[in-house]
């Protein structure tokens, strides 16, 4: 869900960052669960703050800056069932790996492995039979998230499908 930035004043807040799309959404958490020392260990929200730079939040029985040092850098989980559903073209990542990617065409690209999350250009990886594909999953060309048919649609400019799997 995100990364815990650094302690927020003194009195026990910390700054956070969500890598969402929409942190409004998530204005009415009542628990986080932070990665630490391998463990995810469950933490209660006292309140929570949304903000433009970074979100502060106010976790219970945490009363003092020096209480925070140690969640610095930590990673911040929910369960994929407290997660908000989303529609449409929005999805997560998580739950994309394993669909098959098609052309508009109805070409096959093949079947999601991975997502690369670069910020100016987030990728599908694919595979399809012995070799891999990175096609584009921004808007302009992203056509259609069919979750019952565990499908995605892309409409790609013209070759750049051949560029992976080339027609034999």
């Amino acid at each position: 869900l995100g990364r815990v930035l650094k302690p927020h004043g003194l009195k026990g807040d910390v700054a956070v960052r969500f890598d969402v799309d929409d942190a409004g959404r998530y204005g009415k958490l009542d628990m986080l669960w932070m990665s630490q020392r391998g463990s995810l260990v469950p933490y209660a929200i006292d309140w929570i703050a949304i903000r433009p730079k970074a979100t502060i939040i106010h976790f219970e029985g945490i009363e003092h800056s020096d209480d925070v040092a140690a969640m610095v850098g930590c990673t911040l989980h929910l369960p994929i069932s407290a997660l908000p559903a989303l529609k449409g073209l929005q999805f997560y990542y998580h739950e994309v790996v394993g669909f098959q990617l098609e052309t508009v065409d109805g070409a096959s690209l093949g079947i999601i492995n991975d997502v690369i999350d670069h910020a100016a250009n987030p990728l599908f990886k694919t595979t399809l039979g012995e070799k891999e594909g990175l096609f584009p999953m921004s808007n302009p060309f992203l056509k259609e998230v069919n979750r019952a048919e565990k499908r995605i649609v892309l409409e790609l400019p013209v070759g750049m499908a051949e560029l992976y799997f080339p027609e034999d």
